[in-house]
């Protein structure tokens, strides 16, 4: 046998092996099990629970869609999301190329700024940013209580992760353009921007799963109005008027996770390559 054989068969390689079985199948049962359950008829489901559907009911994505308001939900949603990530993406390409390539004194306060705010529980700021908001007659405003807060808690990341990026560029790259006369913005977007695509479009994924998904703050901001109510938020009031039709619930819990999904499968080459490139320093 020859070592590479002996060397996959060791308890520490088939551990690891088992160990990530298991975290697939934690991660992914509970998505297979809301499809499955979503093509269900109340009566299946409560007659077997694991068992599978005898015929499919695709009128339960129907249902879910027009009585609990799912499409007026995952709207709000995607205007909230769309609105976040470009602010996010705009505000933090900016200051992360600022803070690489500006030489602007004492850097180093700022980043150390940003990790701060960066590891402080998002739960730990909540109340004093929805005094904030509420002092600013902002909560009766549509979207735009819910969307501060989301950028504001992404920002900090994603400036470190983009001027991490900014600082394997090649000096001398920026050198020659500035020597041909390009002044900062146009060398930021024309030079350094088509090289921040791995980059962009990872942040882009990480923030979107977060915005997405946030609950606690999109919940706190809609407390007052019925508009603006993202997805999640949704999800907890459609469950509390059908509590007892699961089949409708997790007809929309699929229709939550397959945007997520198709996302990820279409950029997770860009996502795979800017999680990889940003740890080698050119």
């Amino acid at each position: 046998m020859s070592t590479k054989i002996k060397k996959k068969l060791n308890l520490p390689y088939i551990l690891l092996c088992v160990l990530i079985i298991l975290c697939l199948v934690v991660y992914i049962f509970p998505i297979v099990f809301s499809a499955v359950t979503s093509l269900k008829s109340s009566d299946e489901f409560y007659a077997s629970v694991w068992a599978l559907p005898k015929e499919l009911q695709f009128s339960n994505y129907a249902d879910a869609f027009r009585i609990g308001k799912i499409g007026k939900y995952m709207m709000n949603s995607v205007i909230i999301s769309a609105i976040s990530l470009i602010s996010i993406q705009v505000l933090a390409l900016m200051a992360a190329y600022a803070l690489s390539r500006l030489k602007i004194p004492h850097v180093e306060i700022f980043l150390m700024a940003l990790l701060l705010l960066q590891v402080l529980p998002t739960e730990s700021m909540i109340i004093p940013l929805y005094i904030t908001v509420s002092k600013m007659h902002l909560l009766n405003i549509p979207y735009i209580s819910t969307i501060l807060g989301y950028v504001g808690w992404s920002l900090p990341g994603t400036i470190i992760i983009l001027k991490n990026y900014f600082d394997t560029v090649p000096i001398d790259l920026l050198e020659a353009a500035r020597i041909d006369g390009s002044n900062e913005v146009n060398t930021m977007t024309k030079i350094i921007l088509p090289l921040m695509k791995a980059a962009m479009v990872t942040c882009m994924i990480m923030n979107f799963t977060y915005v997405w998904g946030e609950l606690m703050w999109a919940q706190v901001t809609t407390l007052l109005t019925d508009e603006g109510i993202t997805i999640t938020v949704g999800l907890l009031n459609f469950q509390g008027q059908y509590g007892t039709n699961w089949t409708l619930l997790t007809a929309a819990i699929v229709m939550v996770i397959v945007p997520l999904l198709v996302i990820f499968i279409a950029l997770q080459k860009y996502f795979v390559a800017g999680l990889t490139a940003g740890g080698v320093k050119g």
